[in-house]
C-alpha cells in the first residue's frame, strides 16, 4: 500500500525536526539526537520531538512528540473527553543524517498501546514503508489495568 500524500508529508515533518539539530563541534556519539518523530492530528495539527539522550536514560523521540500534543490539549485514551476533540491519528519516527524511517522500539509500542491504540504508525516493512496498527506492532502485548484488551 502507498503512503498517503498526508503520511508521506509527515515524514517529511520528523526528518525536518531532527535535522534542524545543531551540530556541536565535538564529535558526536551515534546516541546524540538521533531520531526525530512527527505525530499528525485529526485537525490537521503535527507534534514533533526528538530523542533527548542522557547516559541516565532519556525519552525517545515519540514519547517527547506525545508530550507536547498533550501539553497542547490532545488527548489520549487514558484522558477521553479532555482537551480540544482533536486526535492522534498517525505517528512516524526517523533516524538523523536521513537514514529514513525506523520502527518504534518496544517501550515506545507500549506505551503506544496503552495510551495511543488507535494510531497508524507509519513502519519500515522491508524495502517499502506502510503504516500499521499499534496491535499489529504488538500483538502479544503486556495488558495493564490501564487497558484491556478487545
Amino acid at each position: 500500500m502507498l503512503l498517503t500524500p498526508a503520511e508521506s508529508s509527515l515524514i517529511e515533518a520528523a526528518n525536518a525536526v531532527i535535522d534542524a539539530v545543531p551540530r556541536g563541534t565535538v564529535e558526536r556519539r551515534i546516541t546524540d539526537h538521533t531520531v526525530g518523530c512527527a505525530i499528525l492530528c485529526s485537525d490537521g495539527r503535527i507534534f514533533t520531538g526528538i530523542n533527548l539522550f542522557h547516559f541516565s536514560g532519556g525519552p525517545c523521540a515519540e514519547n517527547v512528540a506525545f508530550a507536547n500534543a498533550a501539553a497542547a490539549g490532545v488527548a489520549s485514551a487514558l484522558t477521553p473527553g479532555i482537551g480540544d476533540g482533536a486526535k492522534m491519528t498517525h505517528v512516524v519516527a526517523v533516524a538523523n543524517d536521513q537514514r529514513g524511517v525506523i520502527n518504534p522500539c518496544g517501550r515506545c509500542r507500549q506505551i503506544m498501546f496503552d495510551q495511543y491504540p488507535d494510531l497508524k504508525v507509519i513502519i519500515r516493512d522491508g524495502e517499502r514503508l506502510r503504516t500499521a496498527t499499534v496491535d499489529e506492532l504488538l500483538p502479544f502485548a503486556y495488558i495493564s489495568g490501564f487497558r484491556t484488551k478487545a
